[in-house]
């Protein structure tokens, strides 16, 4: 068999591997296993809408489509709004990623705020292409809009019948996808990121990095400019 029938084999396979973490999330994302969190969904839905707000209860698992061994793998927190003005168009996209692995990365066609902070920072260093490479998706899969903060209590309410939360499912999950990707680097971006490996159980190639919440903040631009130097080629 050739190299190049060996890689599409193996591609194959990682994809079906990939799908089934949505069939499964699917079938037990429900208000049966996690009602905390539906009544908020519900009561979130049930209210008047404002600016980019949509109707919740989507996922994403994968930002970005499925690659093996790229050389950086992107981590955030979870799923916020898709696009900065147009609700019904954001809400059409979250619909689409919630189906399957992305043709095209979320973080290059997509108009949302993490997109635009990834362009602008991957653009500073002068290497864009390590983002249209790059692997991406978040530790909670859950899409809660721009208030995570009121989501924190409902999504760590421990299900009776997986034993789990919905955090700590989406989380473990997370690290299994990591391992089946076996990126170069992975970044953790942000605080809540940084807990889904505890220091102590942490890879070398896991780097910790801040978000870049605004224009002005270089943190993330200075840290992956030395991932680059030390850890890609």
């Amino acid at each position: 068999m050739s190299k190049k029938n060996i890689w599409v084999k193996m591609m194959t396979k990682l994809e079906k591997s990939i799908q089934k973490y949505y069939s499964d999330f699917k079938k037990n994302f429900n208000k049966k296993n996690f009602p905390a969190v539906f009544n908020k969904i519900e009561k979130h839905n049930a209210e008047e809408k404002r600016g980019k707000e949509h109707d919740l209860g989507s996922f994403v698992i994968l930002y970005t489509p499925v690659r093996y061994k790229p050389n950086i793998m992107l981590i955030g927190n979870n799923p916020s709004w898709f696009h900065k003005k147009d609700p019904e168009t954001g809400y059409k996209i979250v619909q689409e990623l919630m189906k399957s692995p992305p043709k095209e990365s979320s973080y290059i066609v997509h108009n949302h705020v993490f997109a635009q902070s990834m362009q602008r920072i991957f653009g500073y260093v002068g290497r864009r292409d390590l983002l249209e490479t790059c692997v991406g998706m978040n530790r909670l899969w859950l899409q809660t809009g721009s208030n995570y903060g009121s989501w924190n209590t409902v999504c760590n309410e421990r299900s009776w019948k997986l034993g789990q939360s919905l955090t700590e499912y989406c989380e473990n999950k997370t690290k299994e996808i990591i391992k089946l990707i076996k990126p170069k680097v992975v970044l953790l971006i942000g605080q809540k990121a940084w807990d889904l490996f505890q220091s102590d159980e942490r890879p070398s190639n896991i780097k910790c990095v801040d978000y870049p919440y605004s224009t002005g903040n270089i943190s993330l631009q200075q840290d992956l400019e030395k991932i680059i130097q030390t850890e890609i080629e």
